[in-house]
Parts: structure tokens; C-alpha cells; sequence
């Protein structure tokens, strides 16, 4: 106990001695703040004194302090790994403390890469403006989301669009239908991939992740901001597409794995002017790969570019032009298990790796997508923004296959279909976003009008059965040249060579009033009208489900600050809504289906950003639900109803320079509570109840090393009902994935070995998931 309390009164002496040496008066210091040209704050750059080994680095606010130093005069390095150093002079007087700030000319993307290099929390990046289409920080915020940056996407050397979502808390996303369309489980509900820098952007087909800045999860029903037809009861999934900026930069990155993995993108920014009022960024990809399966492949090509115009302080322009072509084989195989099968792993997992088709079944998917936006700001409180975007794919040559089991017989039956589709999206977006007071109360408002035309050009299926094959024998192989002529010919009976024109209208207005610097109310609301004219059947010229509907949908939620800036609570109620082209025994329209959701919880920004925390519970009740009817099952009744509560946890931190930590726990709870059938049963493919995420890598931030990191990765969900009488599920399963990296300022190699434990697993329709598998990442930064 006495050597005990003699170090104590050691370390005790050392610490006050260290006290009183930094308040010497014979002593001063440094400190100053380091930012961009703009004001923005720059976190993690290196501060030092010339010829000294004194250093620090500036913290979130871009302060930074250098103390105990001798008076005299000195020179103030600001340094950053792999870029010019910039010096000042200071003269440091006794008892008093110099300032010195520093402006940088620099990107936000240059400033991206400095907080990366320092270890910083580089996966906590959640502003936005797209959410609550304002300006409106996370802590200010009612809506809980979640974003994937490219930091993570790079880290894990991503290279399928659905991969990267799985880092989000509570969601499920492996599923992936024949033409490479994924869709993601939010909060029990399916929700298509449908929007684009915050714009409709109906692509069916695989999104390619290389023109990628960020992928956001906005959770809970979101008809209030963005209309319906695009989002789910459960939420939306926006991709944000990659901007120009102001510093020339190139990166060419080359991939190889497993299954012939062969995939090379190159990224170019460039300003076009020296003022860097014009500035340029193009994408190019190319994804080669073969299946795991024992056919299967895809060859696809992606070119994006982008252009930025600022015409004066008040004018800007941005450009953006994407076009793809995606040609392969169906993008997985499935089948669809036999009526009796309890056990989907026993009874399917023998056929995990087969497709019963061969690589003649070939598709094409061309493509493209057009965004272009103009700001205007009226003066320093009031700006407008008119955004303009339209897409679409013309996939005439579509082939898709299905296989039914037949219990019993160990054969397969195999069904052909050719789908010739052509469609196209049209939306115009008008939003004036401005900041008043009233008295000491801040308004900032939020007006916008919206118009989207969602068009199905002449479009027509084709399906037959092939033929019946032996389960265990080898794949008969398609000879697509005989199998062409067997297609039957579209007929007007089976209305199935069509096309559709739907017209949505918007009006929405929000209201986030500040009572107080800790007290915000968000009130919200829209007029949604829908003009459907419906199917027209070419072959008869008959017309169905048309209809004329309107609706309106409100958003509100209340956020108070605990400690500014870094703890709040919050609380949201929200609507959802679905038209319907169906009618009543008398011929009557039903009116829209009805979500909405009331949530609470917590948001925390601590310790300087280094621990990002959102806590959330939710309960999402849906009501109109169409149902057939008990007296007369030809029609529908429309008193059904679904219920969605649940909790959601989500974690980002660094702890210390070099560790970043992101983890995410789901809890649903899904139920059919009034229907014909299956009251109280979980509906189908509404995720398991039980959804985990985390992701821990670790970077040396100094020494010769500097840039070397390893990260790995787990990834669990629970089992998933196959069908709405719950007599069949899918497995849980559990994922490890990990990484082995090393990033310096000109290159970056990546190295990543997905499922470790090659663990069987499927999607929420029985496709089957990629086992083991590796690939080999270079990027060459120029």
C-alpha cells in the first residue's frame, strides 16, 4: 500500500509541476483556427513549430493551441499529408498567447481527405439537404436517417450497389430480381431504389456505385416531401451522385476477384477556367464479372459527367448526364420452393449454385438519366432552386427465366419469358427556401411545387413453359436461335402488350420555426394529386384504371437540444399514402391507403463529433388496405390493416485517431392485424425481426506506415417469412467480411474477403447470395 501511495504522490507532484510550468509567466502560447475560404471550419490538419518538435492538430472547429513556448519569434507549419506546407510568422511574448489563423484554398473534397488522413470520425458525415429538401443540421432534424459515404464504400471496396447498404441499421438489402433491379426491407416494408439526388429515377436495372458520393436511408414514411409511387411505408433510399469541385484530380481505380471479377472506373475533375466558375467531373466503368453460380455473367458500362456553372454570386448552374448499358444473363437464379416445404436450407440448399439455363439467355439494358438544377439567390435570407430530371431504360431484348420445383420428382419445370420494356420518368421540381423572424422566433420555410410524368412506352410479355428437367442432371443447354420462334405472340386476351401515362402533382409547404437556439417545431404538408390514364391494352385499344385522385399528407415533429449542439431529443409524426386504380361492388374509387407513423427518440453528437449516436422507437400503422371482399370475392373491400413498431439503434465513433467504429441494431416487429387471412401473422419478405450491422477498421494515422489499416465487419439477420401464412422462412444467417488496406497520397491498394465463414444464405424471394469471395482494389491517385 506504501509503494501504492507513494507513486500517487509522484504522479501527483508531476502533474502539478506540469500545471505550473504551463501557466509560467516566462512562457506563451499559440492558437488560432484554421478554415477555408467559405469560413468552413478544417478539423485534423497538422500544426507545428518550424525547427521544433512541438505539433497539435486543429480540432472540429478548426481551433488549435500550441503551449509553453519560450518568447521569441517563431514560423507556424500548417501541413497535410502529401501537399504543400503553409507557414507563418509569429512572435510569441511572455504571459500572452499569439494568434494565428490560416485560410486554405482548398475542395470540400480536398478537406474530406485531410479528416480521413488524420483518423478523424470519417464515417459521420450526416448533412444533407435533401431530407428535409433545407438546410437542416442532424441534431435539428425530427427524421431519423442514416448515410453511406464513399469512405465506407471504398473501404470495403463495394462494387454492387446493395452491398453498401447493408451498413445502415435495420434494413435488409439482398434483393436482386432478374433484371439486376434491387430493392431494400425498411422498418417491414419493401422499398424500391427509385430516387436520385433527391428526383424520381425509375431504373429498374442494376445502379452502378462508381458516380456514387453517398447513399441516404431516410426512415419512416416520406409522402409529405416526396410524393408517393416512389417511396415505401418504411421509408427511401436516395443516391447522391458525385459533384465537380475546384482542384484537378484523377482517379483510376482497377479491381479483380473472385468469379472473374474484372471492373475498371476512372474519376476526372477538372476546373474549366481559371476563376473555377465552370468545373467539369466525368465518371466512366466498366463491371465484368462472372456468377458463382454455374451460369450466369455481366458486362456492363457506365459514363456519367457533370457541370457546374457559377454565372455571379446569385447564378449557378449544375449539369448532370448519365448514361449505362448493362448486357448479361438474368443476374441470379431462383427457385420457387414446391407447396409442403417447411425447411427452405434442407430442401433448396442442394440447388444453391444451379440456374437451369445456360449463358445464351442474354438481355441488354440501355439507359439514361438527365438532372440539371439552377439556384438563384434573391438576397442572403431567400433563394429558389429549379431542378429538371428525366430517365428511363429501353430493355426491348429482356429475358427471364423461373424454375418450380416439383416435390417429389426431382425434376424442374422451366419457364421462358421474354419482357420488352421501355420507360421513361419526367419530373419538374420548383422550391423556395427563405429564413424571417417574428419577434425572436426564427421561420425557415420551405414552399416547393412538383410535377412527374411516369410514362410505360408500347411494352409487351411473352412466356412459355420450355420444358421439364431432371433436378440432379446436368443443364440441358438453351439454344436461344431455336427458342426465339417459340414465344407465342402477344394477345389481346392476355393484355399483355400495353402502355401507361400517370400524372402526379404536388403542392408541399414546411415550417421549421425555432422557439428558442434549443427548442424547433417542423410543421409540414402536401397537396398530392394523381391523374392516371390509365392502361391502354395496343392489341384492342381497350382502357383500364384510369382514375383522378387527390390527397393530402402531413409531417410534423418537435426537436429540443439537451446540450447545444451535441445532445437532443426528438419526436415525428409522418403520412405515407397509395393510390389505387381498383373500385367496389358499385363501381366506386377506393380512397388512398393511409401510413402513419409516430416516433421518438435521441440523437447525440458528443466529444467533439467522435461519437455520433441515434436511438429510435417507431410505430408505423397502415389503414385502408384493399381486401377481398367476404360477400364477393371477384372485388375488394377496403378496411385492411398492417402494423410496423419497432427500435432502432445506430453508433458511429472514433475513439481515437485511426479507429472508426459504425454498428447497427434493428428490431421490427410486423403484423397483419385485420385481412381475410393471417391476422396477426408477419407479412412476406418483411425482413427479420432482428437486423445487425458493425464495421471496425483501424488506420495508422503516423510513422513510416502512415495509411496502413485492417477492418472488418459482421452482419446478422434473423430469419425472414416466405409467405404471409408464415409456414415458410427464410434462415437467419450471419455474416463476417474484412479488409486489409494501405492509402497514400498518390495510391491506394484494398484487399477484401467477403463472407469469411461461406455461409449459405438468400434474398427475400429465394435468391440465392455470393459464398466466399475476394477482390484486389488499385487506385491511382493523380
Amino acid at each position: 500500500m506504501r509503494v501504492i501511495a507513494l507513486a500517487m504522490a509522484c504522479a501527483l507532484l508531476a502533474l502539478l509541476s506540469t500545471a505550473v510550468k504551463a501557466q509560467h509567466p516566462a512562457h506563451g502560447a499559440i492558437k488560432g483556427r484554421v478554415t477555408v475560404e467559405d469560413g468552413t471550419p478544417v478539423p485534423g490538419v497538422g500544426l507545428r513549430l518550424k525547427d521544433s518538435r512541438k505539433q497539435t492538430t486543429s480540432n472540429e472547429n478548426g481551433t488549435y493551441t500550441l503551449r509553453n513556448i519560450t518568447p521569441g519569434t517563431y514560423t507556424v507549419e500548417v501541413f497535410i499529408t502529401g501537399r504543400d506546407v503553409i507557414s507563418r510568422s509569429v512572435t510569441v511574448t511572455a504571459g500572452e498567447t499569439a494568434e494565428a489563423d490560416f485560410q486554405l484554398s482548398a475542395s470540400k473534397q480536398t478537406l474530406q481527405e485531410v479528416i480521413v488522413a488524420s483518423g478523424r470520425n470519417k464515417f459521420a458525415k450526416k448533412e444533407t439537404d435533401y431530407v428535409a429538401r433545407m438546410p437542416l443540421k442532424n441534431l435539428e432534424n425530427p427524421q431519423v436517417y442514416s448515410i453511406v459515404g464513399s469512405e465506407l464504400m471504398q473501404e470495403q471496396v463495394i462494387v454492387d450497389y446493395k452491398d453498401a447498404i447493408k451498413n445502415v441499421a435495420g434494413v435488409n438489402s439482398t434483393e436482386t430480381v432478374s433484371n439486376g433491379r434491387t430493392s431494400t426491407i425498411i422498418r417491414g416494408f419493401r422499398t424500391q431504389n427509385y430516387i436520385r439526388n433527391g428526383m424520381m429515377a425509375n431504373q429498374l436495372v442494376t445502379v452502378d456505385v462508381s458516380n456514387l458520393e453517398r447513399i441516404e436511408v431516410i426512415k419512416g414514411p416520406s409522402g409529405t416531401l416526396f410524393g408517393t409511387g416512389a417511396v415505401s411505408y418504411g421509408g427511401l433510399v436516395n443516391r447522391v451522385t458525385k459533384k465537380p469541385f475546384d482542384t484537378f484530380k484523377t482517379d483510376v481505380s482497377l479491381t479483380a476477384g473472385s468469379y472473374n471479377l474484372n471492373r475498371i472506373t476512372i474519376d476526372l475533375n477538372a476546373p474549366l477556367n481559371k476563376e473555377k466558375t465552370a468545373l467539369l467531373r466525368v465518371n466512366f466503368g466498366r463491371h465484368a464479372q462472372e456468377s458463382f453460380q454455374e451460369a450466369g455473367f455481366k458486362r456492363n458500362y457506365f459514363l456519367s459527367a457533370a457541370f457546374s456553372y457559377q454565372a455571379n454570386e446569385r447564378l449557378s448552374f449544375l449539369v448532370d448526364l448519365e448514361t449505362f448499358r448493362n448486357r448479361g444473363t438474368p443476374s441470379i437464379a431462383y427457385l420457387n420452393p414446391a407447396a409442403g416445404v417447411t425447411d427452405y436450407k434442407e430442401a433448396m440448399g442442394k440447388y444453391y449454385k444451379r440456374t437451369f439455363y445456360t449463358n445464351d439467355l442474354i438481355s441488354t439494358f440501355p439507359g439514361y438519366n438527365v438532372f440539371a438544377q439552377m439556384n438563384y439567390k434573391i438576397n442572403s435570407n431567400w433563394n429558389t432552386t429549379t431542378v429538371f430530371s428525366t430517365g428511363g431504360v429501353n430493355a426491348r431484348e429482356q429475358y427471364q427465366f423461373s424454375g418450380n420445383w416439383l416435390p417429389g420428382k426431382d425434376s424442374i419445370t422451366r419457364q421462358l419469358q421474354k419482357y420488352s420494356h421501355n420507360y421513361n420518368t419526367i419530373q419538374l421540381q420548383q422550391n423556395l427556401n427563405g429564413t424571417f423572424h417574428t419577434g425572436s422566433i426564427k421561420h425557415r420555410i420551405l414552399v416547393g411545387l412538383d410535377y412527374l410524368a411516369d410514362i410505360t412506352q408500347p411494352t409487351y410479355t411473352s412466356r412459355f413453359i420450355l420444358d421439364t428437367v431432371s433436378a440432379s442432371a446436368p443443364t440441358r443447354f438453351l439454344m436461344m436461335e431455336k427458342i426465339y420462334p417459340m414465344f407465342p405472340t402477344p394477345t389481346a386476351q392476355a393484355n399483355n402488350f400495353y402502355k401507361s401515362h400517370l400524372d402526379r402533382y404536388g403542392i408541399y409547404a414546411s415550417d421549421v420555426i425555432n422557439f428558442t437556439d434549443r427548442l424547433l417545431l417542423m410543421l409540414s404538408l402536401r397537396w398530392d394529386k394523381v391523374d392516371n390514364q390509365g392502361t391502354t391494352n395496343l392489341l384492342n385499344g381497350n382502357v383500364t384504371g384510369s382514375y383522378s385522385k387527390s390527397s393530402f399528407s402531413p409531417k410534423f415533429g418537435v426537436v429540443y437540444q439537451l446540450i447545444k449542439d451535441q445532445l437532443s431529443v426528438f419526436a415525428n409524426y409522418q403520412n405515407g399514402f397509395t393510390y389505387s386504380a381498383q373500385t367496389d361492388k358499385q363501381g366506386n374509387l377506393f380512397k388512398p391507403e393511409q401510413a402513419n407513423q409516430w416516433e421518438g427518440g435521441v440523437k447525440a453528437e458528443l466529444f467533439e463529433r467522435k461519437l455520433n449516436v441515434t436511438l429510435s422507437a417507431y410505430d408505423i400503422n397502415v389503414t385502408d388496405k384493399l381486401r377481398s371482399n367476404p360477400e364477393d370475392p371477384a372485388f375488394s373491400i377496403q378496411d385492411g390493416s398492417q402494423k410496423s413498431k419497432g427500435f432502432e439503434a445506430e453508433v458511429i465513433a472514433n475513439p481515437f485517431p485511426g479507429l472508426n467504429i459504425t454498428a447497427g441494431y434493428g428490431f421490427n416487429e410486423s403484423e397483419i392485424t385485420k385481412a381475410n387471412a393471417n391476422v396477426g401473422k408477419r407479412p412476406a419478405r418483411s425482413g427479420g425481426k432482428h437486423m445487425a450491422n458493425t464495421w471496425i477498421s483501424y488506420r495508422l494515422v503516423k510513422g513510416k506506415l502512415q495509411g496502413l489499416g485492417i477492418g472488418g465487419g459482421l452482419f446478422y439477420n434473423s430469419e425472414t417469412p416466405f409467405d404471409d401464412a408464415n409456414t415458410l422462412f427464410f434462415p437467419a444467417y450471419a455474416l463476417v467480411n474484412s479488409t486489409v488496406f494501405y492509402d497514400r497520397p498518390g495510391y491506394r491498394i484494398g484487399i477484401k474477403l467477403d463472407n469469411v465463414s461461406n455461409t449459405m444464405y438468400w434474398g427475400p424471394w429465394g435468391e440465392p447470395q455470393p459464398p466466399r469471395n475476394y477482390a484486389v482494389n488499385l487506385v491511382i491517385k493523380l
